[in-house]
């Protein structure tokens, strides 16, 4: 069975976005251009509480991927 161009294309597409969402699973950037991951290590280096880094993560994931 041959495959036409726009069966390759989606392929490729697909392909492309599934080995980058599993390359770069941290790499969620923040509304404000900052990774997510690099915001909770800032609230741990602050001193304050993992419960609190943890809500400041969701945060940025949320705002970073927005949820229908």
């Amino acid at each position: 069975m041959k495959m036409t161009l726009a069966q390759k294309f989606s392929a490729v597409f697909l392909a492309s976005l599934a080995l980058g969402a599993s390359a770069s699973p941290s790499l969620i950037i923040c509304g404000g251009g900052r990774y997510c991951e690099g915001v909770r290590a800032e609230c741990l280096a602050e001193g304050r509480s993992a419960a609190m880094c943890e809500r400041l993560w969701r945060d940025c994931v949320l705002d970073a991927c927005p949820q229908r």
